[in-house]
């Protein structure tokens, strides 16, 4: 009788054992998909705000882009007018009329 209760016993602890380890594998598995849950949430964030700031940073480079071909455009109007003044200038003192 001692012996089937010991058996008993045994079973009953490597059940008790097999279930408590199910167990702690389904808290663990849980808690590891809570943590990822929190870590994808401000991963999102943060790839927002840096799309955010890419964009912004993309509208000012092409705002400067545009800004720079406006003063070539102004330099090359202004290199050509002092071109032609310089030239009637020259003109002038050559042939004084």
């Amino acid at each position: 009788m001692i012996i089937f209760g010991g058996v008993w016993a045994l079973v009953i602890a490597v059940v008790c054992m097999f279930v408590g380890i199910l167990l702690g594998l389904i808290v663990g598995a849980e808690m590891m998909r809570r943590d990822i849950d929190v870590e994808m949430t401000a991963l999102r964030a943060q790839y927002e705000a840096a799309s955010e700031l890419a964009y912004k940073l993309n509208l000012e480079l092409t705002e400067q882009v545009q800004r720079a071909e406006s003063a070539e455009r102004d330099l090359l109007a202004t290199a050509a007018e002092k071109t032609a003044l310089r030239a009637q200038l020259e003109g002038r003192a050559g042939n004084p009329a």
